[in-house]
């Protein structure tokens, strides 16, 4: 890890300009993360909130996409951990998205649309993204107990199932998998 010590400075101040948060430059830094990737996401973020400001009904005919690179796996937690080296560990399964909605912890639920006040922000980044033919990391699933939790993507997945999904993709930490199949007969790893 870079420390202030021996920190590129003047790289550090290039990547900011380039619009990076300062973590994320940090780990572009260290070559943990692709320059051009994390600024595109970025740019695609800057683009969708100006997209997003206009809209107050959820588009139509909205398609999930779906990103299946085990380097963007990171992205299921909302980006926030750049660092994740087990991301890439996680397991893709497949499985039926009305069996995961029975599953899931109240904490997991929706009671509201995802394009409802409280949830439109992140719902509407990832239907830009969908919108313009961009792909998203898929949900990640946990075990709670004896129920299923969504520990990244939740928005991701009540939007696409509000798009009609009957069948996703999601990640799993391999320890959860057995746990997580036990609870989704439908699920299956791809």
């Amino acid at each position: 890890m870079t420390t202030m010590d021996d920190l590129d400075h003047a790289e550090f101040g290039r990547l900011i300009g380039r619009g990076l948060p300062a973590s994320t430059a940090l780990r572009v830094l260290n070559g943990e993360r692709n320059e051009d990737f994390e600024v595109e996401h970025v740019e695609t973020t800057a683009r969708a909130r100006e997209w997003c400001a206009g809209l107050t009904a959820l588009p139509q005919g909205l398609e999930p996409r779906w990103d299946f690179a085990p380097e963007h796996f990171y992205l299921a937690l909302d980006g926030e951990h750049p660092g994740l080296a087990r991301a890439r560990a996680w397991v893709l399964i497949l499985a039926d998205a009305g069996e995961v909605l029975g599953a899931l912890t109240y904490a997991s639920t929706r009671d509201k649309d995802p394009w409802d006040e409280d949830h439109r922000q992140k719902s509407c980044g990832t239907a830009y993204r969908w919108t313009v033919g961009l792909a998203v990391t898929p949900p990640l699933l946990a075990i709670y107990r004896t129920r299923i939790h969504i520990a990244g993507g939740m928005h991701r997945f009540h939007l696409a199932v509000a798009c009609g999904a009957r069948e996703m993709p999601f990640l799993v930490e391999s320890a959860a998998l057995a746990a997580i199949v036990a609870l989704l007969p439908s699920a299956r790893v791809i």
